[in-house]
């Protein structure tokens, strides 16, 4: 070891340069670094090698001892020691990423302090900056060009803060007066994150049922509501009768029929509920749709065409194509928002699934930081520890899945091979049931009088029938997924599948059997007035408005939806709660069934349900939209009660951004599930001519978009001429081809991020085994240096 003293010319020098030679052979390939030399008082800096041991060191100007602050002293004693360090601490990438973070940081705490002070820094304009650089004779043309960069760059950031500062506010008073917002803010700091998102769902169909609604007002409801009765009304009240010279005798025909099956359609319904209503009739006819609810604003058949006066002249409003415009912006609105919402959701649930660090990432990033309730904090706990626990279990299943002979694989895939046979007789029998009722429904009586009672109950059958099927399959499905050992995940998924498949199965085979009972008949001149079960004016089970009696169904199944919603939980979770409460400590089976646990897999599809019914009703009931509307808002309260009192979290919750994104995916294949057989009844089944806007044409080849399309015909050339062109090849196959681009381009950008977090994954396995492998280093060397302290 060798020390070198400054000399009396070298008290001013900022470095001291010492050089240690090796003290013996074995150590001539050794390069010790900074973080292996001992801490030097009153030096900092670096050390580098070459033939020997050079260190470098700067003199800390905190230190001023003469004679001491100078002195340099380093200690070899052991020539084994390991004086590697660690290399990769001293790559320039990792010495780039530290430095830029701690800048960061720092930048982050003072862009903070002057948020917090409201003071901000007034950017240094260009001119200023030219006159210092002419000043300090600088001009040149790359410092010009930084002073343009810096000076910009400074005011778009000044900008920027301020703006955001703006937004932030904004943002904070806008939640402050959402609707829910603290009722959310509770159920979060209570239940957490899982919880919440079930309830945010709600609220966010809410507020699309809520535009629906807007859209349906305004360009339907209100207008219908507002203005005039046309000369069609006229006609209907034998106030006058439209002259054949006056119009073709085409339209003339076509109105004559259109007012005889009108008339013939309201007397039948006069004969069949009354004219003397009572308190039983009123609400039975609230409940069913009929009778004084047929022909108000709530069904398809009450609306037709109207008048307004503009200018001394009366002009016509047009129903039918209001009609059509107000049911494809609601499908289009709902589509924009779905996909909006899939969108975002899909950002938070990419590359949750897939982990390197299972047990760590459940350890360190379980907790749910929302929740500020100490019953709360306890459930969590005791989820964590579940899961942990069945992430255990479920590794010990994987591994003896390892030793499973060829034998034991056959009898499993045996196994599941029944449980889905038998999954698909129920579903066949379920969906065979529910078109068995409603067949029974249409065909209740035979045209044969019976008692109230029994025709009530018959016209409820298949409604019944779906709700109950509903809520018992599911139950089925649920114990079935565990005989065929599956990992959690894959049960939760496919029990998930199945119930959903069931859920919107259901309203499919009921359109479905009411379109074979009611239009399906080959021979359209067995039809009277549009209508294939059209009979006598006194027969209850006659049909004479089919859009109107569709609507009727789909309102029966929402109404009965929220009744059994409510009842369920008054009948069934209130109960099993009290007796819980009461009879715990008594009972071994009360203890062993415990408290209802919040189903939210269930609740979700249940609320995707009942949105599925309001698309399908959308073309024949226009006001099904606020109903829904309704619907929510019950859901809503009656959950968060049913939460709070009576339920508990569930033990193995479903991940909540997974989740949300699968619930957006199902909503959007209910959603296209409504749109197909609406753009099929448009474009295929001729209207009524006994109701609804589209009644005035009584050719057998006229369909609903005809309207749209005479309407058309009216306007000017230009604007004609641009609408059918929107219609002709010319324009759809490019805009198909662009179509088919983009979705390619989006294609290979998700193929692209898939191929990063792989990419991402592996490096997060080598960084493990990296770790491994220096610690395994470590205990070693520790190792080692116990042995030889040991032998000394």
């Amino acid at each position: 070891m060798a020390t070198r003293e400054p000399n009396e010319h070298e008290e001013e020098d900022d470095t001291v340069n010492i050089v240690l030679h090796e003290p013996g052979a074995e150590q001539e390939n050794e390069r010790p670094l900074l973080s292996d030399v001992t801490p030097l008082e009153g030096f900092r800096g670096r050390c580098q090698t070459d033939s020997g041991v050079i260190v470098r060191l700067r003199k800390n100007p905190r230190l001023r001892k003469r004679g001491t602050a100078r002195v340099v002293t380093l200690l070899l004693n052991d020539n084994d020691l390991d004086l590697q360090g660690d290399i990769r601490s001293k790559l320039p990438s990792v010495r780039i990423r530290r430095y830029t973070t701690s800048r960061s940081i720092k930048d982050r705490r003072i862009d903070l302090q002057r948020i917090n002070e409201g003071r901000y820094v007034r950017p240094r304009p260009f001119w200023e900056r030219y006159e210092d650089l002419k000043n300090r004779n600088r001009m040149s043309f790359r410092n010009v060009a930084k002073a343009v960069k810096v000076s910009t760059l400074e005011r778009i950031e000044i900008q920027a803060r301020k703006w955001h500062k703006w937004k932030m506010k904004f943002k904070d008073l806008r939640q402050s007066l959402t609707v829910f917002h603290g009722t959310l803010r509770g159920i979060e700091g209570r239940y957490g994150m899982a919880i919440m998102t079930y309830f945010r769902f709600v609220k966010w169909l809410m507020f699309l049922n809520f535009y629906i609604m807007l859209i349906t007002f305004a360009i339907l409801v209100i207008p219908f509501a507002a203005l005039s009765p046309s000369k069609f009304d006229d006609i209907l009240g034998n106030k006058s009768l439209p002259a054949a010279a006056n119009v073709s005798s085409e339209v003339y025909n076509m109105t004559l029929q259109a007012v005889n099956c009108t008339q013939q359609y309201i007397r039948h319904t006069d004969q069949v509920h009354g004219s003397v209503h009572t308190g039983a009739t009123l609400f039975v006819d609230l409940i069913q749709g009929t009778g004084y609810m047929e022909r108000s604003m709530l069904f398809y058949g009450a609306y037709n065409n109207r008048t307004y006066e503009e200018d001394g002249h009366q002009t016509v409003y047009n129903i039918g194509v209001a009609y059509l415009i107000s049911v494809f912006s609601s499908f289009l609105l709902s589509f924009i928002l779905i996909i909006k919402n899939s969108a975002k959701n899909m950002k938070a649930s990419h590359g949750v699934e897939k982990s390197v660090a299972q047990f760590t990432n459940k350890v360190f990033g379980g907790w749910d930081y929302c929740i500020k309730e100490s019953r709360a904090a306890n459930h969590k706990k005791k989820v964590i520890g579940g899961a942990l626990a069945a992430d255990l279990a479920e590794q010990e299943r994987s591994k003896r899945l390892g030793l499973r002979t060829w034998v034991d694989w056959l009898e499993v895939w045996g196994m599941r091979i029944v449980i889905n046979t038998l999954v698909f007789i129920l579903l066949c029998g379920s969906l065979a049931l529910i078109g068995l009722t409603t067949s029974k429904m249409i065909d209740e009586s035979n045209g044969t009088k019976s008692s109230a009672g029994y025709t009530l109950f018959y016209q409820f059958v298949p409604h019944l029938t779906i709700t109950l099927i509903n809520l018992v399959v599911p139950r089925v499905f649920q114990k079935l997924v565990f005989f065929e050992e599956y990992k959690h995940e894959t049960q939760i998924k496919i029990t998930l599948f199945r119930s959903i498949l069931l859920r919107l199965a259901s309203p499919v085979a009921l359109m479905v059997m009411l379109y074979h009972k009611l239009l399906l008949e080959d021979d359209e001149e067995t039809k009277i007035c549009g209508n294939l079960r059209w009979t006598a004016d006194d027969d209850p089970s006659s049909v004479r408005c089919w859009e109107t009696y569709v609507g009727q169904q789909i309102y029966k199944l929402l109404l009965i939806d929220i009744v059994v919603g409510i009842l369920v939980v008054l009948l069934w979770h209130t109960p099993r709660r009290y007796i819980n409460t009461k009879y715990r400590d008594r009972f071994k089976l009360v203890r062993l069934v415990g408290p209802q646990e919040f189903d939210l897999a269930k609740s979700v599809v249940d609320i995707i349900y009942a949105q599925n019914l309001c698309w399908f009703g959308l073309l024949f009931c226009p006001l099904i939209p606020a109903i829904t509307l309704l619907h929510n808002i019950i859901v809503f309260f009656v959950k968060k009660v049913d939460l709070f009192k009576n339920c508990r979290p569930e033990s193995r919750p479903y991940k909540t951004s997974k989740s949300t994104s699968l619930f957006m995916k199902v909503l959007l294949l209910s959603f296209m599930l409504a749109v197909v057989p609406a753009g099929y009844i448009v474009g295929k089944i001729q209207p009524s001519q006994s109701c609804g806007p589209f009644r005035m044409y009584g050719d057998h080849s006229y369909r609903m978009y005809h309207s749209l399309v005479n309407s058309v015909y009216s306007w000017n050339k230009a604007p004609q001429a641009v609408f059918f062109f929107i219609g002709t090849g010319i324009f759809v196959v490019p805009l198909l081809i662009l179509l088919l681009l983009l979705m390619y381009y989006y294609w290979v950008l998700g193929r692209g991020y898939a191929t990063k977090e792989e990419f991402a994954l592996e490096d997060l396995k080598m960084e493990k085994m990296d770790t491994k492998f220096l610690l395994k280093q470590i205990n070693k060397e520790k190792e080692e240096l116990l042995r030889k302290d040991s032998d000394c």
